[in-house]
């Protein structure tokens, strides 16, 4: 099947699972789980759906949510980054920001009351001019690798969680363990043109490559506009209309923004195992 990892990927990875006990029932081959996962990342098909093949559905669903929930996936997202931020031909000089809306499926409803103290209270999910949606703040390199990402409804301006998903990138690290520096710029559109941005941005050595509003006076500004550098920011457009071809992200089905986050993980992996393996 197309989705499912080759040896050379389910090698850099395979470290991040525990060994499964000596003693006790054998546990279901974690690379044949991680398969499922991918498959029904790519697919968009329904958890009932999964062929025979990977097994009993409810056993998958158990470990991604497991995964999910004692941050496993997020620590082979850390690891992987790690080794791509290594490579040759990233460019760390230039991130990249934007937000995107994703139509919600009416089954994302329902979600209820919150009981982990980690998702948030509407669940990331809420009415714009799209219908129901959320809406994914994205977090790029220059050279168009993931490096973080917020949720939230649909109807929140792109400005006003900039600070939010700067910091999903606050703790990465090289492959030695040394914190990943900030970049010397920030590239977004004008949804982030603000004052307070362009002074946090400022406070953390990071130049703003974000052009002015059509109506402001841009001699007043202290911010300088990198017309040239500005046209790398459509690598976070690219990315994100790539990772719209994962049908499990294009369309949201979980009722949790915890679960749906999982999904967004389960797509980083996919694109930073090829740019390691390939």
């Amino acid at each position: 099947m197309r989705h499912r990892l080759s040896d050379g990927q389910w090698a850099a990875i395979k470290g991040v699972f525990p060994e499964p006990a000596a003693t006790g029932r054998p546990p279901k081959d974690r690379r044949d789980v991680m398969d499922a996962i991918i498959w029904l990342d790519n697919t968009g098909a329904k958890w009932r759906d999964l062929p025979d093949e990977f097994g009993p559905w409810r056993t998958v669903y158990g470990w991604f949510d497991k995964w999910n929930d004692d941050g496993t996936l997020q620590q082979i997202v850390d690891q992987l980054t790690r080794m791509a931020m290594g490579q040759a031909g990233v460019k760390h000089d230039l991130w990249c920001i934007d937000g995107t809306i994703l139509r919600a499926h009416r089954c994302a409803a329902g979600g209820g009351k919150k009981k982990d103290p980690d998702e948030p209270d509407d669940h990331a999910l809420g009415r714009s001019r799209g219908g129901f949606t959320t809406k994914l703040h994205l977090l790029v390199t220059g050279s168009g690798l993931p490096l973080g990402f917020h949720l939230t409804g649909g109807q929140v301006h792109d400005s006003t969680v900039l600070d939010s998903v700067m910091m999903t990138a606050n703790e990465l690290t090289d492959i030695d363990g040394n914190p990943i520096a900030w970049p010397v710029a920030l590239g977004g559109d004008k949804g982030y043109r603000a004052d307070w941005i362009d002074q946090y941005l400022l406070d953390l050595g990071i130049q703003p490559v974000i052009p002015s509003k059509a109506n402001e006076n841009r001699e007043t500004r202290p911010v300088e506009f990198d017309r040239e550098l500005y046209r790398q920011r459509n690598i976070v457009e690219r990315v994100i209309g790539w990772l719209k071809e994962f049908r499990r992200v294009f369309s949201r089905f979980e009722k949790t923004a915890k679960n749906f986050g999982g999904m967004i993980r389960i797509a980083f992996i996919q694109r930073y195992l090829r740019q390691i393996t390939e």
